[in-house]
């Protein structure tokens, strides 16, 4: 009996072994994504007196590559249909090499821009498969968990190329720093794509093409075999009830998940951390920072924070639940960027200013960032499921483009009317109030369930 425990528990954690390195393979899809869109806050200082750029311009080099991830996920639910949502990921991590080396021998701005696009398709390809690969091979009580791991591993490809771009800012010139930076992104996405030829596809995408077996032998991986069965029956059916069509995504049931789904994508970006992080060495050098590598150094402790924060978002979604952490950041953040606002029209420097802005960071690594990656991936029907989460991830990708592209005017019209950048901070504290009374009434709880009951749940409820 003792030694029929002793084997359960080892088989039990194999196959959570199994699945943790699953997840992080996929995972490392949200580190590409977090270095890639995130070297770019250490290269704008170069970037914008290499090429001598206009406030619009260089408003424009900073978010340009959120125009390919808009137009990521489009292209990703076909291709998540068609070949698998692993091939896709290989498809992404090709598009992230053609934009590494574009934008490293970049010759004029446009020239850049258009490689930054392009490696922004890769990102929306990644955002779009990542998560989903992530939440259909999970186990229930473990889908949190494991599909923060895409967070988690965005956060840490942005807290990298925030430590690459200081060490390459401070010991190389300005004139080729910029550029090493991006060719920086070359040695992640090599080992992306090694890993990804090691691991299966997706066993939802499986059984739906037909192919049971496959499905049930990577299900058996990481649940037991009784589990298994009974996961596989319940996909089984739940493909039966789907028509898979454009129509499914409108039915009363449906278009309400669709509408919640949209709701965290905006809110994910326009509550506020989105907006300050492409630009927080352009901001620490007014808050006393004046030197690029020390702004971008100063930048290394906010996103080394953000990913203990992440940590601790991982270690409480399984246990206290989605919704609950919405609420809780959604008002949390609403104080923190009213005291941000305060630090700032009051015109205070150094520390302070530091310490206000790690508090904006830490609802949003928390709950606000995270959560939508996660729940998105989580709401919806198999057959349907990417087309439903490409519409939440573009208008995710829609936002995510407008925060940051909007900053500086928000930030030019608040020094001339309040003469302080503090306008920005109280801008978004607004959104916050928004979001909290949103989720209040909204906002489901998917914690502990298969995605199957939750998607059964639109229906019941529509």
């Amino acid at each position: 009996m003792l030694s029929s425990t002793v084997s359960e528990r080892t088989s039990q954690r194999q196959r959570t072994q199994y699945a943790f390195f699953l997840s992080c393979v996929a995972a490392l899809g949200g580190f590409l994504f977090g270095y890639d869109l995130v070297i770019i806050s250490g290269a704008q200082i170069f970037l914008k007196q290499q090429f001598a750029l206009s406030p619009g311009q260089f408003g424009f080099a900073v978010s340009s590559a959120i125009l390919g991830c808009i137009a990521g996920p489009s292209l990703g639910a076909w291709l998540c249909d068609k070949i698998g949502r692993k091939t896709t990921l290989l498809a992404a991590g090709i598009l992230f090499v053609v934009g590494a080396l574009g934008t490293t021998f970049a010759a004029n701005i446009a020239m850049f821009n258009t490689f930054r696009i392009g490696g922004g398709v890769g990102v929306g390809l990644a955002s779009l498969a990542a998560p989903m690969y992530i939440a259909e091979l999970a186990p229930a009580d473990w889908r949190g968990r494991l599909g923060l791991m895409y967070q988690f591993a965005v956060v840490s490809g942005a807290f990298s190329a925030t430590i690459v771009s200081y060490f390459l800012a401070r010991y190389v010139a300005p004139e080729l720093s910029w550029r090493l930076m991006f060719a920086s992104f070359l040695a992640p996405v090599s080992v992306f794509i090694i890993l990804l030829l090691q691991v299966p596809e997706a066993p939802r995408w499986l059984a739906e093409k037909g192919r049971i077996e496959e499905a049930l032998q990577i299900l058996s991986r990481v649940n037991r075999e009784d589990q298994s069965r009974k996961e596989l029956d319940e996909i089984r059916k739940s493909l039966a009830d789907e028509t898979g069509s454009v129509a499914e995504l409108f039915e009363p049931g449906m278009r309400r998940a669709l509408l919640v789904g949209v709701a965290l994508a905006l809110f994910n970006n326009w509550t506020g951390w989105t907006g300050l992080a492409y630009y927080l060495p352009f901001l620490f050098q007014q808050c006393g920072y004046p030197r690029a590598a020390a702004a971008i150094g100063v930048n290394v402790i906010i996103m080394g924070g953000s990913l203990i924060l992440t940590a601790i978002s991982i270690w409480l979604v399984d246990r206290v639940g989605r919704r609950p952490i919405w609420l809780i950041t959604s008002l949390a953040m609403f104080f923190c960027l009213l005291a941000a606002g305060l630090v700032f029209q009051s015109h205070l420097q150094g520390p302070i200013a530091v310490a206000v802005i790690f508090l904006c960071a830490a609802p949003h690594s928390i709950g606000l960032g995270p959560l939508p990656w996660l729940m998105m991936s989580e709401l919806y029907p198999t057959r349907i499921r990417a087309r439903a989460v490409s519409i939440t991830t573009t208008c995710l990708w829609i936002a995510g483009f407008t925060a940051p592209l909007a900053f500086p005017t928000i930030e030019n019209t608040s020094k001339r009317v309040l003469g302080s950048g503090a306008g920005v901070f109280w801008f978004y504290s607004a959104v916050c109030v928004l979001s909290f009374l949103w989720a209040l009434k909204f906002l489901p709880e998917t914690k502990g369930r298969s995605l199957e009951e939750i998607a059964d749940s639109w229906r019941i409820n529509a």
